[in-house]
């Protein structure tokens, strides 16, 4: 009879195992909204930096313009503002073009390797706000972009690890530049 027991417990303590070890795999909860977000443990603003003519840069607009070089790439600049209640550090943002079309559209990945070399500290302090400044490469497709959106993955100062994804839309004008 204990045995039989023994063999029971164990056998939920290694199904408790596999539910518990399942939910961290992945980041989440994959929140998806539109810029500005919502999530209280991560808000992000996503737009295009307002260069004036002695080139600095004063604050960003929320409406994008669309361009596409002439190798057909949407490369930005696109600014993400992100600030949080807690400390956070982010660990990869993968940007994509969203057209109205169901159809998924190549995507620019920034690895945490990519954000480290070009930003040098991924880390966001409680209470801070951090811009970082993307220029991608995204294929310009057959139909026009309605929007650009950006999968934000980062770990809470819990170890947490969560996302959310902010979109930004594009004003109608298309041109071409060099």
């Amino acid at each position: 009879m204990r045995r039989q027991n023994d063999h029971k417990w164990r056998g939920l303590a290694a199904l408790c195992s596999v539910v518990l070890l399942s939910a961290c795999e992945g980041w989440g909860p994959h929140e998806s909204v539109s810029a500005p977000s919502d999530d209280p443990a991560l808000t992000a603003t996503m737009g295009a930096p307002m260069v004036p003519f002695d080139g600095s840069t004063i604050s960003m607009t929320p409406v994008i313009r669309f361009d596409c070089s002439r190798d057909l790439q949407f490369t930005g600049p696109l600014d993400i503002a992100m600030t949080a209640a807690h400390h956070v550090d982010v660990n990869q943002v993968t940007f994509r073009l969203v057209d109205k079309s169901a159809l998924q559209s190549p995507v620019n990945t920034f690895s945490h390797n990519d954000l480290t070399s070009t930003f040098g500290t991924t880390e966001i302090a409680a209470g801070t706000i951090r811009t970082f400044r993307f220029h991608t490469r995204l294929p310009c497709g057959q139909l026009l972009p309605e929007s650009v959106a950006a999968e934000i993955r980062f770990l809470e100062s819990s170890g947490r690890r969560n996302s959310i994804t902010v979109t930004a839309p594009f004003n109608v004008t298309v041109s071409v530049s060099n």
